[in-house]
């Protein structure tokens, strides 16, 4: 059940990203859409102002849940009892994480504030339009989805997976009906706007129903601040190595979409932004599985049981590497077809610049697949690699754009280069070699 609602959860999202793309290419002016996929990348930094604890807490729960009796800063516990839930252990990682994310919200707002007054005001003016009312709805989605990142944790660190899923595909459907509907009514980015905040609202409304329903704070009772100290101070080492992973991802793909807008005209803008969008949700798709078996592959470390261990991580990457490939086929010949159908006025970049979009979409999912599972015995040793590829990546786009190397392709041959230079091939590495040493151990 819980697959069946990651996949439903995933193709409502790509669903509605693709339907509403042609409605808002008719309707939006090229200024407007620009601005849209503006609003986009900074929807992605939900994920970087997260900074890991979402996974980090749930896996603490994870933990808990199977017996652990202490947490650790790294590794897992060797205080072991299946038969003896510490449910105060598991009552302070909760309060742990309301705390946090309490403080994130907080940050996230100041940060949005921000944005809007030393960068977006001007964009939106340079084009002649107003759009505080509209960023100022957008900000109350994104804090939202802050506040709702506790119930992400609380889903996954209880395995209810599939609540999350069914969460998720509300949400993608609530976005969907009033985006589409508001457009058709004549409304451009406020559509997108209010949509976002609708859709929030249903997704905090349904985590809470769904945590009702399957009664997962169970055990649960609050604690004083004092407990929640020293939980926070053995949980957010890790969790901000993730937050850097996180940081470093973003600036290894969205944030070029904010580079692209200033270098290039809106059309360039306009097919860089959808191509990449379609890649990245083609990656998200091809990690779903990873996602649905990571709560019993960190049990699985926990409890250390090799043969489990290896036959998931085996798994993972055979459903995912051959769910990628055929994505990329996918999009690089029948994505342009599609398009030319539905009649949309922007289209992918020609087929060898769409090569080179599928190899960097491969090589990182193969990445990802290696980094999570090392994550998964609780150690986090890839967070400065990946924020130094993220800056080099950065520096040197901007900087060949500056030398007048402009083409909207040079981010991805840029990332490419630099990720296989280190991250691409030395963590599945290590990943072969803790398997090899696990092997030894249960021997």
């Amino acid at each position: 059940m819980a697959l069946f609602w990651g996949y439903f959860s995933r193709f409502s999202s790509l669903a509605s990203s693709l339907i509403i793309m042609p409605f808002a290419l008719a309707n939006f002016t090229e200024a407007e859409f620009s601005l849209w996929m503006i609003f986009v990348a900074f929807y992605g930094l939900i994920v970087v102002f997260d900074f890991g604890l979402s996974s980090t807490f749930s896996r603490q729960m994870n933990y808990v849940l199977c017996g652990a009796q202490t947490l650790e800063k790294q590794g897992v516990s060797g205080e072991f009892d299946k038969s003896n839930i510490n449910y105060a252990l598991f009552s302070t990682v909760i309060d742990s994480a309301k705390f946090i994310f309490l403080i994130i919200a907080v940050l996230t707002t100041l940060i949005l504030a921000i944005a809007y007054f030393f960068y977006l005001e001007t964009v939106a003016s340079n084009s002649g339009l107003n759009i505080q009312y509209e960023w100022l709805l957008y900000s109350a989605a994104v804090v939202i989805n802050i506040f709702c990142l506790l119930y992400n944790a609380l889903f996954f660190g209880t395995n209810n997976v599939a609540s999350i899923y069914k969460v998720t595909s509300y949400n993608n459907i609530a976005f969907f009906i009033v985006a589409i509907s508001m457009i058709l009514n004549g409304y451009t980015l406020i559509a997108i706007a209010v949509a976002r905040v609708v859709s929030a609202f249903v997704y905090f409304v349904a985590s809470k129903y769904e945590i009702n329903k399957y009664k997962m704070l169970q055990g649960y009772q609050s604690v004083n601040f004092d407990k929640v100290k020293p939980t926070l101070f053995k949980i957010l080492p890790n969790a901000s190595r993730i937050g850097i992973v996180s940081l470093g991802n973003f600036m290894l793909t969205k944030i070029s979409i904010l580079i692209i807008a200033y270098y290039f005209s809106a059309s360039d803008s306009a097919t860089y932004s959808l191509a990449l969008n379609l890649f990245t949700i083609l990656s998200a798709v091809s990690l779903l599985y990873m996602t649905v078996v990571t709560p019993s592959l960190n049990r699985a470390m926990q409890e250390k049981s090799y043969q489990t261990v290896k036959r998931l991580q085996g798994r993972v990457r055979l459903v995912s590497m051959l769910m990628v490939v055929l994505g990329c086929i996918g999009i690089s010949i029948i994505g342009p077809f599609l398009l030319k159908l539905i009649g949309s006025e922007t289209s992918l970049p020609e087929l060898p610049s769409l090569l080179f979009f599928s190899l960097m979409i491969l090589l990182d999912v193969n990445r990802q697949i290696s980094m999570n599972f090392i994550a998964a015995n609780n150690h986090v040793p890839f967070s400065k690699a990946i924020v130094l590829s993220g800056c080099i990546t950065l520096l040197a786009t901007i900087a060949l754009f500056e030398l007048g190397y402009q083409h909207f392709i040079l981010p991805i041959i840029i990332q490419i280069i630099v990720q296989s230079a280190f991250n691409n091939w030395y963590w599945t590495v290590v990943e072969k070699r803790t398997l090899k040493e696990m092997a030894v151990n249960a021997a």
